[in-house]
């Protein structure tokens, strides 16, 4: 297979997805704002770090930029093009070129994964720093993820295993720009057993992808702004038998009858998640007025409400861990069972019980059962 960091990571978020990309079906443009945004930046900061016989000066780079601007006509799309104007004039002036050695920009590449597989992709941009090591750049135009993460990032591994290969040097490390965050770059350098264990991992994914047969949609957060969500199986419903029924197309009564069923599960569900909530909280009001009164029973016409407070002995684990023998450790500390240990309490040394009954903390919890009286005079305030 010729794989690309882009259609791996697309398999992952949804096999339908994928299927879709690879067979290059058609997309909802509403759906690709944001990608048709960040394609400009790209060819903006393309067009003002590539090698030419002079780098041209910020005004031509922003001229191209507001030329890709014009050519859209949806308001949503000019709002981002609008914000990123901004971003990328202040990103220009910060990263002035004759402050940067520039190695390549807009670099294809192609890898030999093993297996008879192979990865490409393209570098927005690689410098070569002041020490004569390289730093790999990948332009985002989204938000800043969390740093944390980094590690586990397939797109700059893949490109700092292939230019290790193509240099020949491992004084290599990615990072991706915020163009939008002032620049902002989040670094990682991969090592050597890193980069293995994302090329076994992606020879693994590979293999998965060659197996599937079904493609099977995955509904996920990212069923939210996917291009091709009108054609896909699992939205079928939303775009053409739903779409019917509020438009009057269909008079089908099984599919009119199922649409109004539809529509009453998710308002009763919707008004048992309210209820559900304002029973917790009426509950806990309840509760602190029977502690405060010392009551255990409550009344009412409409039926009775029981109130019972416990008290449970809680254990520290990492305490525990300190006095418990071995073979008590196995048996208790794993959950911190408490009837266990206390079981075992009179067979430890008075030493180990003190210090065990030191750092015993008591938790309350309060239990109440509601008992509604149900008949014809108050069915209908028990409905509401």
């Amino acid at each position: 297979m010729r794989v690309s960091y882009t259609k791996l990571d697309t398999y992952k978020q949804c096999p339908r997805k994928y299927k879709f990309y690879i067979d290059k079906a058609p997309q909802d443009p509403s759906r690709t704002m944001a990608l048709r945004f960040g394609t400009a930046v790209h060819k903006a900061l393309e067009f003002a770090y590539a090698k030419r016989y002079k780098y041209p000066p910020k005004e031509k780079v922003m001229a191209l930029y507001r030329t890709l601007m014009s050519e859209e006509t949806n308001p949503e799309v000019l709002k981002l093009f609008e914000k990123g104007e901004s971003a990328l004039e202040a990103y220009l002036d910060k990263n002035e070129v004759a402050h940067m050695r520039i190695v390549e920009v807009e670099k294809k590449f192609s890898m030999e994964l093993g297996g008879g597989h192979q990865i490409e992709g393209i570098i927005d941009r690689l410098d070569m720093l002041p020490d004569g090591s390289f730093e790999i750049l990948d332009y985002k135009t989204g938000q800043i993820p969390n740093a944390e993460n980094l590690g586990q990032n397939w797109q700059i591994a893949i490109y700092q295993f292939a230019k290790q290969r193509a240099l020949q040097t491992h004084r290599i490390k990615a990072s991706l720009v915020y163009v939008m965050f002032d620049g902002h770059k989040l670094t990682y350098q991969f090592g050597k057993d890193e980069l293995a264990r994302v090329r076994n991992d992606i020879l693994s994914l590979i293999a998965k992808i060659e197996a599937d047969t079904v493609f099977a949609p995955r509904v996920n957060v990212f069923c939210g702004t996917c291009a091709y969500q009108p054609i896909c199986p699992a939205w079928t419903h939303k775009y053409n038998v739903k779409k019917q029924v509020l438009t009057g197309k269909t008079k089908d009564p099984v599919v009119v009858d199922i649409q109004a069923k539809i529509d009453r599960l998710l308002s009763l569900s919707a008004s048992i998640k309210r209820l559900e909530d304002e029973t917790k909280q009426l509950k806990e009001v309840v509760a602190l007025f029977s502690r405060e009164n010392n009551m255990t029973r409550l009344f009412s016409d409409l039926g009775t409400v029981s109130v019972s407070f416990q008290k449970k002995r809680a254990y520290d684990a990492a305490r525990l861990a300190e006095v418990l023998r071995e073979n008590l450790l196995r048996k208790i500390v794993k959950t911190v069972d408490t009837k266990k240990l206390e079981k075992a309490l009179p067979y430890l040394s008075e030493e180990e019980r003190r210090q065990i009954e030191s750092f015993i903390t008591e938790k309350e919890s309060t239990a109440i059962s509601v008992r509604p009286r149900v008949d014809d005079e108050n069915q209908d305030l028990l409905d509401l």
